[in-house]
């Protein structure tokens, strides 16, 4: 019992050790980006259908904590605007993120380039959808779902940021008696400013 005792303690005291030492730096980067392309996917009873929408604009924001000098844990938001379908109908889809963020980075040996790294989001979308007045919808409500997305970027003369993302969300929409899978993913440009805190 006292050996048990005698190990939690050395271990507790060890881990307060390590996150001490290993505690870095803590910044925060606000960032506008603008998509490049997407597409809308809908899993109907009788198949599936797609199509794309008119190209958008995205605000986000991001907190990252340095567990070491080469790789950051964060948690962020970001919030894509409307944007009307150009499938036939005039449907609009929007999205709140919000989500957990892995940022591993590589130092580069330049004047300008300060920083290379990958970006790794998993979170919670909510879905926002507004249909076409063309037709009707009957008892219509939509259901939110999981975000995610990978990407790279660059830290450029220590505050500026680029980055291209390709990020998927999914959500349903019931209407008519009838609920239908939705998958929405898009390749987007930001680019931001970084404040260290």
């Amino acid at each position: 019992m006292k050996k048990s005792i005698l190990i939690v303690l050395l271990a507790f005291v060890f881990a307060t050790y390590v996150f001490a030492t290993d505690k870095g730096a803590k910044e925060l980067d606000v960032k506008v980006g603008y998509i490049l392309d997407n597409n809308v996917k809908l899993y109907l009873d009788s198949g599936t259908d797609s199509g794309s929408t008119n190209r958008g604009c995205i605000l986000g924001t991001d907190f990252y904590y340095y567990v070491a000098s080469d790789f950051a844990l964060g948690l962020g938001i970001n919030y894509i605007f409307d944007s009307k379908a150009n499938y036939g109908y005039s449907d609009k889809y929007g999205f709140t993120n919000v989500y957990f963020a892995i940022k591993p980075k590589m130092n580069l040996d330049s004047d300008i380039l300060d920083y290379f790294y990958f970006i790794g989001q998993i979170g919670y979308g909510f879905f926002r959808f507004s249909p076409d007045n063309d037709y009707i919808m009957e008892d219509r409500s939509t259901e939110n779902g999981l975000y995610w997305a990978l990407g790279i970027g660059l830290e450029i003369e220590k505050n500026f940021i680029l980055e291209i993302i390709h990020s998927f969300n999914y959500g349903y929409v019931n209407a008519n008696n009838y609920r239908s899978d939705m998958r929405y993913s898009e390749l987007s440009i930001n680019i931001g400013y970084k404040f260290s805190l």
